[in-house]
């Protein structure tokens, strides 16, 4: 019987320096970029992109959106967005510059930082190109797992972006 114990006890130290490994070598920081092209004027993504009020329209998963400061069309405006699970992002509009470029700075408290800077050109009068860098930082070491997925991040990112595109075309 003790050598069982002493067995299960070696295997849950194996275990658990294990998970703590990953985390350890899991990064602090991702930085990526998504583009996509969409069929509508410059100035109806611009709005999609900076309006909180039209974000649940093409962003997953929005449960709640409420202004906590500012107009949200106004650079330092700072907004709330719900999801599931009770997590919510305060997210301030860090810049705006009208037809041309949006920076959205998120943090989940305790957890991590988001930042989509989105880029904008118009290619003709009724196509536009969403250039999207995106860098997320974990604050705390336990959130550093959630960064290590990168692709999935890429992957919600561009379904986003298809999803505004599909919200805008139609």
């Amino acid at each position: 019987m003790n050598n069982v114990l002493k067995y299960i006890g070696i295997l849950l130290l194996f275990v658990a320096a294990g998970f703590y490994g990953m985390i350890l070598l899991s990064p602090s920081e991702i930085n990526f970029r998504v583009n996509e092209d969409v069929q509508a004027p410059i100035a109806e993504v611009y709005d999609a992109i900076a309006n909180p009020s039209r974000w649940k329209k093409w962003m997953m998963n929005i449960q709640k959106i409420e202004q906590v400061k500012g107009d949200g069309l106004l650079q330092g405006s700072v907004t709330e967005v719900h999801y599931p699970q009770e997590m919510v992002i305060t997210r301030t509009l860090t810049l705006a510059e009208p037809n041309q470029q949006v920076v959205l700075d998120g943090i989940v408290k305790d957890f991590y930082q988001k930042v989509e800077s989105y880029k904008l050109e118009a290619l003709d009068s009724n196509t536009t190109r969403i250039s999207c860098n995106v860098k997320m930082v974990a604050l705390k070491t336990r959130s550093k797992m959630v960064l290590q997925v990168e692709e999935t991040h890429i992957k919600n990112m561009a379904e986003a972006l298809t999803s505004l595109k599909t919200y805008l075309v139609h």
